[in-house]
């Protein structure tokens, strides 16, 4: 990138300050230092001097560890959270294909209840069926019976 140039104050005196940065950051860098100075003279109730500036590069790297520290520890809370995000889309991954799984058991269940249920209608149909012809062989068995008697009946008055 291409070095800018820009002329800022800084406590009344004029400075011609270049770098990386666009001109509207190196005025805006500019005047939070001029900011930050006029904050601590006003603190030590004097102009801006050697101590006032000594005392706001102090406050100022101060200010750049903290941020340092919280940018740090903000890279390590994103990093977990990545890894967070990783293992649950693992386990959503998991979760759809147990549920895939899932699915393809209940059509089987399902095809196979289909099948038990018509075993079992033809069951009750063969059960019917049987039931019917049991009491026609009671029926048939009730009428043998009772010829046996007429015929046992017969037998015993022609003697």
């Amino acid at each position: 990138m291409e070095k800018c140039k820009a002329d800022v104050t800084i406590c009344g005196n004029d400075y011609v300050l270049s770098g990386d940065k666009s001109e509207d950051k190196i005025k805006e860098i500019a005047k939070y230092v001029d900011d930050e100075l006029r904050h601590t003279s006003k603190m030590l109730n004097s102009n801006p001097n050697y101590r006032s500036a000594v005392l706001t590069a102090i406050n100022l790297a101060e200010k750049l560890m903290d941020n340092s520290d919280l940018l740090l520890r903000l890279q390590t809370e994103n990093h977990q959270l990545d890894n967070d995000v990783k293992h649950y889309i693992s386990l959503w991954e998991d979760a759809k294909l147990q549920v895939s799984d899932l699915k393809d058991k209940m059509t089987t269940a399902s095809d196979i209840n289909v099948q038990e249920s018509e075993k079992y209608k033809d069951l009750e149909t063969k059960c019917a069926e049987l039931e019917s012809a049991y009491f026609d062989l009671q029926m048939e068995n009730t009428n043998l019976k009772n010829e046996i008697r007429n015929l046992q009946k017969f037998r015993g008055e022609n003697e």
